[in-house]
């Protein structure tokens, strides 16, 4: 009978903060660090920012029951890159050319994730980014030591291998994910079926802290417009600062950074006259690359409504629209993991986000780097997320995006 492997990602994305107004940040914040890239691995992460576009516009056409939603590209495609070290032929093939790869060899693709996983998560002293990776074997099952070495050494993968007819083991995984997600995610499997033998986890977390803080006595109760017309009062965020912005003939973005400023959440917000689907529709890695450039900084009036959601999704058929079939399938080729007949069975992506005023006050910073300067205006501008919007979570330095989201209705 056909072994299947199961490979599910998991991650979690929290913003909160310190809710005392008097601490000093300015005191303990670091100076920004950034990602010092080679010129291949600029192309790497220039193509990694491409599949981010292309993924989140897969799981937007796909996604039609769910008005708010949240996927991580850098989970997703970070596992995929683990999982080609146990793929070959055409199978290996499309995955790299699902993640933009087709020109770079597994060595170069793994040098860039390992970079990304050791250094992502210490450019910030006041934000919390943590990126594990666990790979789970039945210990009766034949899986070769050079795709569980090529995994620990580049992806700093956790091994376990263990008796999958345990109980034990099932607490054992959820227990991982538990503890990797501060307890946010804490059950991605119930039973262990008898054709599953190795289980392929990320677990990605964030935690940032606004440079910028939304004070709690500023927000109000006000109204959202949501996607289908109707009107929702929610706890609106209020503030009167100075932010990168970013001005289109269809919508505006506004860039809100988190601590030391190596990490941000941009938002999208379209004009009132023009829908959001009209914005998803141009929003490539082509034209965000041209819209990024043009950021300025401007002092705007900024409502920005508190939100939480979960959402879980099945990534298979995204995977299959992207250009990655054959992984899916009976003749899949995953002969560089074991001497085992494998094919990918599951691909699932959990996530969870919580919006809301707690962060730091503005330490003393200059704008983004790469920033156009411009006047400001004697009026602020108004930047009211008061109707369906769009948000991307990115680091700075390599433009690498962590989370991508799409708020409809509150």
């Amino acid at each position: 009978m056909k072994i299947q492997i199961i490979y599910l990602i998991s991650f979690l994305i929290l913003f909160t903060g310190c809710n005392n107004d008097d601490i000093n940040f300015a005191d303990i914040t670091k100076e920004r660090k950034d990602i010092v890239l080679s010129r291949s691995e600029e192309m790497l992460a220039e193509e990694s920012t491409d599949f981010a576009f292309r993924y989140f516009q897969r799981v937007n056409q796909s996604e039609t029951k769910k008005a708010n939603w949240m996927v991580s590209p850098l989970s997703a495609s970070m596992t995929l890159g683990m999982l080609s070290n146990g793929a070959a032929t055409n199978t290996l093939e499309e995955i790299k050319a699902t993640l933009g790869f087709s020109d770079s060899d597994l060595n170069k693709m793994n040098t860039f994730y390992q970079k990304l996983t050791t250094q992502l998560p210490d450019l910030d002293n006041t934000s919390k980014l943590s990126i594990a990776n666990s790979i789970w074997i039945n210990k009766e099952y034949s899986v070769y030591e050079s795709f569980v070495d090529i995994n620990k050494d580049m992806y700093g993968a956790m091994i376990d291998r263990l008796n999958f007819s345990s109980e034990g083991t099932i607490k054992a995984i959820n227990n991982w994910c538990a503890d990797n997600t501060n307890g946010k995610i804490r059950k991605v499997i119930s039973k262990l079926p008898s054709n599953i033998d190795i289980y392929l986890l990320n677990a990605l977390y964030f935690k940032g802290i606004w440079k910028k803080k939304f004070k709690e006595k500023n927000t109000k109760q006000e109204n959202f417009t949501n996607a289908n017309g109707s009107i929702s009062q929610v706890p609106m965020m209020n503030q009167k600062e100075s932010f990168a912005y970013i001005y289109d003939d269809s919508f505006s973005a506004a860039i809100f950074p988190y601590g030391n400023g190596s990490f941000e959440m941009v938002v999208i917000l379209p004009n009132e006259e023009v829908s959001l689907d009209t914005i998803l529709e141009k929003l490539t890695y082509e034209n965000w690359r041209v819209w990024y450039e043009q950021r300025y900084s401007q002092e705007l009036i900024v409502k920005l409504p508190r939100f939480e959601i979960f959402y879980e999704k099945d990534l298979r058929d995204v995977m299959r629209t992207m250009g990655m079939r054959d992984a899916f399938e009976e003749d899949a080729d995953f002969s560089s993991l074991s001497p085992s007949n494998l094919q990918l069975n599951i691909l699932n992506q959990y996530s969870y986000i919580k919006v809301n005023e707690e962060g730091t006050e503005a330490v003393s910073v200059t704008n983004a780097s790469g920033t156009i300067s411009a006047p400001l205006p004697e009026i602020p501008e108004p930047f009211y997320a008061n109707r369906p919007f769009v948000f991307i979570i990115k680091e700075q330095s390599t433009g690498t995006i962590l989370f991508m989201g799409k708020v409809t209705e509150l």
